[in-house]
């Protein structure tokens, strides 16, 4: 049965996420002042009647409007930011969690180690990334094999050719000699920093 991956903590990357979150929760802010705003200036020529604790109130829609909202709206307003900052967070870890993955791979290849896999949940965003650079890793983890087994035998060809004489050791020279041309040609497949 496979394994299921399921984060429990739902800020990995607290600064990411903070931002993502905090700006949300000001879009929602901000929206609803500008559509109350809005309303109030569609509705600036107009007169409205408000009755409030036995009093009777007579002014312009948009300051009666605006004044009700920050007096008694305020509460839906913030709830209305706080449940979309809460779907943000749940939103944001789909994509925050991958980012982090990313990074603790890379590290680990900085470090030489490619004996791993990227491994995301199904509702994670950026998988094709992550396949990616599974090919990566696959594909440089063979050609290093590969290298490191034709430098093996080019040294023990080397080592073998010192201690033979005549045409045995020429013999083993030559296949040290193919073996370089080998490495060669699979380096050659990479274009390196400051190549010339």
């Amino acid at each position: 049965m496979k394994k299921k991956w399921r984060r429990k903590n739902y800020f990995i990357k607290k600064e990411l996420q903070g931002r993502f979150i905090f700006s949300f929760f000001i879009f929602v802010v901000a929206g609803s002042f500008f559509f109350t705003i809005i309303f109030s200036l569609l509705s600036a020529d107009t007169l409205t009647i408000a009755y409030k604790d036995h009093d009777l109130r007579l002014g312009k829609t948009p300051v009666i409007l605006l004044r009700e909202t920050l007096s008694a709206q305020w509460i839906f307003i913030f709830t209305g930011g706080l449940l979309v900052a809460l779907a943000a967070m749940f939103l944001t870890h789909r994509f925050a969690g991958p980012v982090y993955r990313f990074e603790k791979s890379l590290e680990e290849m900085l470090k030489g180690n490619f004996n791993f896999e990227i491994r995301l949940r199904s509702s994670d965003e950026a998988k094709e990334l992550a396949q990616m650079l599974n090919e990566f890793n696959a594909r440089l983890s063979s050609q290093l094999k590969e290298i490191r087994a034709l430098a093996d035998d080019a040294g023990s060809r080397i080592s073998n050719a010192r201690g033979s004489a005549g045409a045995e050791a020429g013999a083993e020279l030559d296949g040290a000699e193919a073996d370089n041309r080998r490495i060669r040609e699979i380096l050659r497949n990479f274009t390196l920093k400051n190549d010339e």
